[in-house]
């Protein structure tokens, strides 16, 4: 908020004039009260007199200058702004209300989403299948290798087996058994790897194979409903383009009353002006008859 200079002059006007009437103890606190009031009145000479009577009065002006005038900004106050808040609010709901559905046209609406849905659903099982089929095609070759490495490291170490148990039968040196007991024990720690990682590739097969199933199952599931809801949209679309049929037959029908109305109504507005006119007409001759009675009573 801002002072205006009009207030400003006018509370300086009024402070002058004030110490005039002031009473006399103020005076006597004041030092050399008469230099003060020369040089009060020395230093004022450019203002106009005024009386101490008006002084009160545009005292109490200026304060009301101040509290409208001096106000310079155009914001909403805080008080009113949650009011003028909510205002706009019920405005802006009342504008976004709703279009109310008939039955006919939420169950077309509805049975449309559904098919839309089931396309979804298909085209989601589809994916999957592809991604299934992808997998289990890599988890079919990796069990493929895993199972001839694992026969080709069982088969070599069966072979060494027989060979250690021919020589511990045949009571072969020492050396010759200590190391095909070395060879046959590396042998069985790579067939037990060997089996391993088939054991772990038929696993991973077993897995990959029942996801294509299943997406498989869901790709059939999902045409069925597609067809299911297809036929539901037929249907749910044709009644409701039977009932907008008879809703525009209504409005049709409707429309002919109204215009029935109207010109019923304009053929009423007609007669009553015509009695209208004939009643004015008549209240003319009747006033001139009464008239000529009221001469002839005179004579």
């Amino acid at each position: 908020m801002k002072f205006s200079i009009a207030t400003v002059l006018v509370v300086a006007m009024a402070t002058t004039e004030t110490l005039a009437f002031a009473p006399s103890t103020s005076r006597s606190s004041l030092p050399s009260s008469a230099l003060f009031a020369e040089e009060s009145k020395s230093n004022v000479n450019f203002l106009p007199t005024i009386n101490s009577k008006a002084a009160a009065s545009l005292v109490a002006a200026s304060f009301f200058a101040f509290s409208t005038v001096g106000v310079t900004t155009t914001a909403i106050p805080s008080f009113v702004q949650p009011a003028h808040a909510a205002s706009k609010n019920v405005k802006n709901v009342a504008q976004e209300a709703p279009k109310k559905l008939s039955k006919e046209e939420k169950e077309f609406k509805q049975a449309n989403s559904s098919l839309d849905l089931s396309k979804q659903t298909l085209k989601a099982y589809e994916k999957l299948s592809s991604d299934a089929k992808s997998a289990d095609k890599k988890a079919s070759s990796a069990l493929e290798s895993a199972t001839k490495n694992a026969a080709s490291a069982k088969k070599a170490y069966t072979t060494v087996s027989a060979k250690l148990a021919a020589a511990k039968s045949q009571k072969m040196p020492s050396s010759a058994i200590k190391e095909l007991s070395a060879d046959s024990a590396k042998l069985k720690v790579v067939m037990n790897e060997k089996e391993k990682i088939f054991s772990d590739a038929s696993k991973t097969a077993s897995s990959t194979a029942k996801e294509v199933k299943m997406a498989d199952g869901g790709i059939k599931e999902s045409q069925k409903a597609i067809k299911k809801n297809e036929k539901t949209v037929k249907k749910s679309e044709k009644t409701f383009k039977k009932y907008q049929k008879n809703v525009k037959k209504q409005l049709k029908a409707q429309e002919s009353k109204l215009k029935s109305l109207e010109s019923q109504a304009s053929k009423l507005k007609s007669l009553k002006e015509k009695e209208t006119k004939e009643l004015s007409s008549k209240q003319k001759v009747i006033q001139s008859e009464l008239k000529s009675l009221e001469a002839l009573k005179k004579l």
